[in-house]
């Protein structure tokens, strides 16, 4: 018998199904969301996690925690990123949607 190979997307709604990891999905999305815009970022520029965090005036291991998307990043932190890197980061905070997080190129960077 032939085992259908199933998409990241369908594990991923499968797993959403259970209300734990929902909560804690929906939690880290802001977290996940700046990983994902560092990582790009790191990638676009051909830099190593240790360049990256020399720009930044950072440790590499503080590069590699943002990355792993396991906490949210704090304000100060958005803020260095954003002023480093040029990245623009929009937070929506709503009662039925949660938290909304988008990283974009800033216009002037």
């Amino acid at each position: 018998m032939a085992r259908r190979l199933i998409s990241n997307d369908q594990v991923l709604a499968g797993m959403l199904q259970d209300p734990a990891f929902r909560a804690e999905w929906e939690r880290i999305a802001l977290a996940r969301t700046v990983a994902e815009a560092v990582i790009r970022y790191r990638a676009e520029h051909k830099l190593t996690q240790t360049g990256l965090a020399r720009l930044l005036g950072w440790s590499q291991p503080v590069v590699a925690r943002l990355e792993a998307a396991e906490h949210n990043p704090s304000m100060d932190t958005l803020v260095a990123l954003s002023r480093t890197l040029g990245l623009r980061v929009h937070v929506d905070v709503g009662p039925k949607t949660g938290v909304v997080a988008k990283v974009t190129k800033s216009r002037a960077a």
